[in-house]
Formats: C-alpha cells, sequence, structure tokens
C-alpha cells in the first residue's frame, strides 16, 4: 500500500491518475509538504477556496520548483533571448492586483458571455465540419481528429487568425506549458519547445505589425488599439502586449482540447450515457450537465501553482515567502466534503457546476465560457452524427505521457463508431 512518503505529485502514475494520492492527501494530510517536488500541496475543496481568495498570502505568479523545471532551462532561456525572444508569465495575466485588473480588463470583452454567445452558431460549424473530415472512417483517434482541431480554430476565429498556420499555434501552445511547467525531459526537447515557442512568439509580433497598421474588430486589433490610445487607463508595454495575445492564442487551445477528448471519453465509457443525450427531449440542458459533468469528473487542469508572499501559516503549516504552493483543483473536484460519492461520474450531480476547473476568485479562467461552449459544440454535433462509440484500448492504457502536473489529458482516443 502506497503512503504519502512513496507517493510524489510528479511521478508518471501519479500525473496520469492523480485521485489515489489525493484522496490520501485529503484523508492524512490535507496541506502536504511534497519533498520531491519541493512544493506544498492543497488538497481540501474549502482550504483551496480560501487560498485562491487570499491574495495578501499568495501570488498567482506562474512559478515551479528547481525540481520540477526542466535541468536545462536556463540554458534554453539564453538561447531564446539569442534569438531576440523573451517569453515571461510576469508579462501576461500572471500577476495580482491593480495591474492584473487592468490587463484583464483588456481580454475580458472578447471572452464574456456575451461576446461567446455570438461565437456558437460558428462554434458548431467548426465542430460540424471536423465531424465530415471523419464521417466515412470506422476507426478514428477523436483526441487528433476531433478534439485537438476544433479549439485551435475557434482560437483563430476569435483572434482573427490566419488558419494556415493552426499546426504552427498547436505547436507553440504545447511548447507554452511545457516551457512553463518543466515538461522537457531531455535537452533536445527542450530546445524543441524553444524553438516552437520561439516561431510562436514571431508569428504573434508578425500580426500584431499587421494590426497596427490594418486594424480589424477582433480582439489583437483592440488591445493594439488600446496600447496606442492616449486615453486608456493603462498602456501596455510591447513585451506585454506581445506575451498576452501569445498566452490568449496558447491558453484557449490545450485545456479546451482535453476538455473535448474527456467528453468522447466519457460517451465511450458510461453505460448508456450516448443514447441518453441522442435522444433526449432536453437535450441542450443533458448536454450542460454533461459538460459540467465531464470538467469536475476528468479535470484538464489538476492543479495550478501560487507563491507564497510571506511568511504564513496556513491550516496550521508554516510557509516561508517564496514557497511553491500547488492548489490541486482536481483534488477539490472529488472532495467527498463537496460532492456525494465524487468518484462516480453522474450527469445528474446538482452542484457538478461548483468544480474549480477553471479555477476560482479573481484569477479564474479568463476563456471559461469559450470552453464550456467549445464543448458542449463539439458534443451537440457528435451525437448528432454517431449512434455508438466504442474504445478500442482499455482505460487504463491510455497514454497520458503529454500531460504534466497542471495539464492532464490522453495523447490519443482511439475508437470504432457506428454512425447515425
Amino acid at each position: 500500500m502506497p503512503t504519502i512518503d512513496t507517493y510524489t505529485f510528479s511521478a508518471p502514475d501519479v500525473i496520469k491518475n492523480p485521485y489515489p494520492y489525493f484522496a490520501l492527501l485529503r484523508a492524512e494530510d490535507p496541506v502536504h509538504y511534497d519533498a520531491k517536488i519541493k512544493t506544498w500541496l492543497v488538497t481540501r475543496y474549502a482550504d483551496i477556496l480560501a487560498a485562491a481568495r487570499d491574495h495578501e498570502s499568495f501570488s498567482d505568479e506562474i512559478k515551479v520548483s528547481d525540481e520540477v523545471r526542466t535541468p536545462f532551462q536556463n540554458e534554453v532561456d539564453e538561447y531564446m533571448a539569442s534569438k531576440g525572444v523573451r517569453y515571461s508569465p510576469s508579462d501576461t495575466l500572471k500577476v495580482d492586483g491593480e495591474l492584473h485588473r487592468q490587463r484583464r480588463s483588456l481580454l475580458a470583452p472578447a471572452f464574456s458571455p456575451v461576446s461567446v454567445s455570438r461565437l456558437v452558431d460558428r462554434l458548431s460549424a467548426i465542430c460540424r465540419n471536423k465531424m465530415t473530415t471523419i464521417i466515412d472512417r470506422e476507426e478514428v483517434d477523436l483526441m487528433g481528429d476531433y478534439a485537438a482541431r476544433i479549439p485551435l480554430e475557434a482560437i483563430a476565429d476569435t483572434l482573427g487568425l490566419p488558419t494556415d498556420r493552426l499546426d504552427d499555434i498547436k505547436r507553440g501552445a504545447d511548447s507554452m506549458v511545457a516551457y512553463a511547467f518543466g515538461g522537457a525531459k531531455t535537452r533536445d526537447e527542450a530546445y524543441q519547445h524553444a524553438d516552437n515557442l520561439i516561431t510562436l512568439m514571431q508569428f504573434c509580433q508578425a500580426i500584431v505589425d499587421d494590426r497596427r497598421t490594418n486594424p480589424g474588430v477582433d480582439l489583437i486589433s483592440q488591445i493594439v488599439r488600446t496600447q496606442s490610445s492616449d486615453t486608456s487607463a493603462y498602456q501596455m508595454s510591447d513585451r506585454e502586449l506581445l506575451s498576452t495575445v501569445a498566452v490568449s492564442i496558447a491558453g484557449g487551445v490545450d485545456t479546451t482540447r482535453n476538455g473535448i477528448a474527456f467528453a468522447m471519453l466519457a460517451l465511450a465509457t458510461q453505460p448508456g450515457l450516448l443514447d441518453r443525450i441522442r435522444n433526449s427531449k432536453e437535450q441542450d440542458k443533458d448536454i450542460e450537465r454533461l459538460c459540467e459533468e465531464v470538467l469536475r469528473f476528468y479535470s484538464p487542469v489538476p492543479s495550478l501553482p501560487r507563491v507564497v508572499n510571506k511568511d504564513t501559516e496556513f491550516c496550521g503549516k508554516q510557509m516561508a515567502k517564496g514557497d511553491i504552493v500547488f492548489l490541486c483543483w482536481a483534488s477539490a473536484n472529488r472532495d467527498p466534503e463537496m460532492f456525494d460519492d465524487p468518484d462516480t461520474f453522474d450527469i445528474d450531480r446538482r452542484n457538478a457546476s461548483r468544480h474549480m476547473t477553471f479555477g476560482t476568485g479573481a484569477h479564474n479562467c479568463l476563456g471559461a465560457h469559450l470552453a464550456r461552449n467549445e464543448i458542449k459544440c463539439a458534443v451537440r454535433e457528435f451525437v448528432a452524427r454517431v449512434e455508438s462509440v466504442e474504445l478500442l484500448v482499455p482505460e487504463e492504457e491510455l497514454d497520458f505521457s503529454d500531460s504534466v502536473m497542471m495539464l492532464r489529458g490522453p495523447k490519443t482516443l482511439p475508437v470504432r463508431l457506428r454512425y447515425a
């Protein structure tokens, strides 16, 4: 029987399935210092809620310990600088207080419920088109052929990006996560992620330069217009602008891709679920219930870091200034103090929407409304065309090797489909 001391969040088997580790921590040491990665793990719903709202004690800065960072990080940073590219999360929304509010206010209008509602027809068309590309194939990888493509096209639509660069955007988005969270295991991988990120940043620079001379109605044009306005309350620097555009592009890709894939996994593995959704007289409501339970049960973003601002006592534990803390959203989403029978997938769960997959408080995910609608549209178009779906490998054999502690999803999702 594994113990707290033999588990660590960074172990590949724990990254693949963190829930047994989280259950052990909630029961025995809910605010636990994981010595392997030199990081505090907060695992109970109520404690995570308290920490996420305590901005004086905990900063939203993106930071991981040296034990998590790739050992080639400094070398790769110098390489990127030699190419004229400097990327830092501190130039984006990963800041606190008034600066965070000002930067977020520039992006918020494009991701508001009202703005996203205007995109629903386009999102449905994107999903319908992706279904058309697989409709005559019996065996399909629902990750690569369906789930991964939808958020790429959606974010391109939202930001006004050329669709012939979607593969570069995907590689850049994947590498931005790996760069920030120690995803490279070898020197070659570290440099490949650096090259992908350089390509993404250069692409973003070209887009920003174009919008300065050829403004449109897209979000990037709005940000550029605000930067150059004398009446703007906050003036972004060129470096802040470039990093914010890059994160806006990348942030909408990986997490939503995994959310869609997990919805497909639920339809393939939960008995009777596909038939219920297909034949439901309240299909929109059932799809919404499905979406929320998928986000709770599978948690595409298992955790995100905070940095301790000052020496702090939290839940009886002494944390020093500079310590790194992971708020374990996935653990909160399976906390039995909040959710009855939390390890059971149940779309009729009354409080599923209280999950923390998008975070909580001032730093909750800006793209949550867009992500939810992408998942719902993907499910709606899928169930309209598919009569049955069968996973081609045992669920426990799905490959999660590309996952990290802050991002979890299957690398592929091989299924057999029978079409309606």
